[in-house]
């Protein structure tokens, strides 16, 4: 009976994995609200996460007691438990030394953060605690790099390709990476990832889907800050500079959702001669 009081919540908290896993990629409902569905997804994982960690704790403890209690094969069973507990414990907490962020996400035509530093700087402001730097760059890209200070890298490219109020919605979706902290939800995206099966289609569906929302939560905190008409025709000028689906559909999106604002005639196709996702911004 101690055994099964151990193993239901020891079930339970590794059931948590693939459970927050489903959270974030069944169904549609996640698109229109993709904050909700982040917490969601990462306050289950952290609920299995001390459930497991809690039931390996005390099936140890149990373990000792019960084997001085002259119980051998409870006793047995319960440090066995203990022992595999720890051990896939030990393992995931290894995947957190992975360097490489497995999201599906690797793009030849976006510079590393290594890349953009190295770059010459052509200018910087304030935008609040945030600063933006210009660099010279051929590209249209717009990185959020956090840290202390909080850095957006932005091209010149962009600057001079994009009139200003195309360019603050822009800035204001790179800032809304860095003030929800979503390097460290795509950190620990890479983490849940690793944690399941390497071939499995969920791990591939969680990878795709975390870096999509991610982006759709920075699009509703700029249309909230800059106005979502601001926020869809730069999605649509950018896209129209460097052929994106994902950014014809971010666009159509914004449009879906405030169309008071956004009327259909002016809706960006999210249809690209390449027909591949190409993520320029984070």
């Amino acid at each position: 009976m101690m055994i099964w009081a151990i193993v239901g919540p020891l079930v339970t908290g590794l059931a948590a994995v693939p459970l927050s896993a489903c959270l974030l990629t069944r169904g549609t409902w996640q698109i229109r609200r993709p904050r909700r569905a982040l917490a969601a997804w990462a306050l289950t994982g952290a609920l299995g996460l001390v459930v497991t960690i809690v039931a390996v704790l005390v099936a140890s403890a149990l373990s000792l007691s019960t084997s001085s209690a002259g119980a051998p094969i409870e006793g047995l069973a319960l440090t066995l438990i203990a022992w595999a507990g720890l051990g896939g414990l030990g393992i995931a907490g290894s995947l957190t030394q992975l360097r490489r962020v497995d999201l599906g996400e690797e793009d030849d035509d976006r510079p590393s953060i290594t890349e953009l530093l190295s770059r010459r700087r052509t200018d910087s402001w304030q935008m609040g605690t945030i600063t933006v730097v210009e660099i010279e760059d051929p590209r249209y890209v717009a990185v959020a790099i956090p840290g202390t200070p909080s850095t957006i890298f932005v091209s010149r490219a962009v600057q001079h390709a994009l009139p200003p109020s195309y360019l603050s919605a822009v800035l204001a979706h790179e800032a809304a990476h860095l003030r929800q902290r979503h390097a460290l939800l795509r950190r620990l995206g890479a983490w849940h990832t690793a944690c399941l099966p390497k071939r499995s289609g969920l791990r591939r569906e969680l990878a795709s889907r975390i870096t999509l929302l991610t982006e759709l939560a920075a699009d509703d905190a700029a249309a909230s800050k800059v106005g979502p008409a601001h926020l869809r025709e730069a999605l649509a000028a950018l896209n129209r500079l460097t052929p994106s689906r994902e950014l014809g559909v971010r666009a159509a999106r914004v449009s879906a959702l405030h169309p008071q604002h956004c009327p259909p005639d002016a809706l960006p196709s999210s249809r690209t001669p390449s027909g591949h996702l190409r993520p320029e911004h984070r």
